[in-house]
């Protein structure tokens, strides 16, 4: 797997609040992410959060998915998370993080193939429990 890059970061207050974000949260987009920083800085801006993701971005630092809806969904890159997939509700649009040995079984296969894996992603689409239920 690629492992983000090692740089200095200027966080600003805004920076920070948005990257801590990200961290809790994850797979959240430009709107969502917003919504959950105007909780800790009323006064931070749509523009803002669009900086700061580019610039982390640029950085390495996160890295950003798209489920097939039209945006962008956002998480940090983190070495003790390693390769992971998703459960994606098609009906409400909630992400859900899987890990498990199935990709760990995956990453050993290639390894015994000599296959050098540089990315993987896997998206699983349905219904989340609560939209199966209704």
């Amino acid at each position: 797997m690629t492992k983000p890059a090692q740089t200095t970061l200027r966080l600003t207050p805004r920076r920070q609040i948005i990257l801590e974000i990200l961290r809790e949260r994850g797979h959240l987009d430009a709107y969502g992410l917003l919504e959950l920083a105007r909780r800790k800085d009323p006064r931070i801006s749509l523009a803002t959060v669009y900086r700061a993701l580019a610039y982390f971005r640029e950085r390495n630092l996160i890295q950003g998915r798209s489920f097939g809806e039209g945006r962008s969904h956002f998480e940090v890159h983190d070495a003790g998370t390693g390769a992971h997939a998703h459960f994606v509700c098609t009906r409400c649009g909630k992400v859900r993080e899987v890990k498990g040995k199935f990709i760990r079984d995956m990453e050993a296969l290639a390894q015994r193939e000599r296959f050098r894996v540089t990315g993987a992603h896997l998206d699983l689409f349905g219904l989340c429990g609560d939209c199966a239920a209704r």
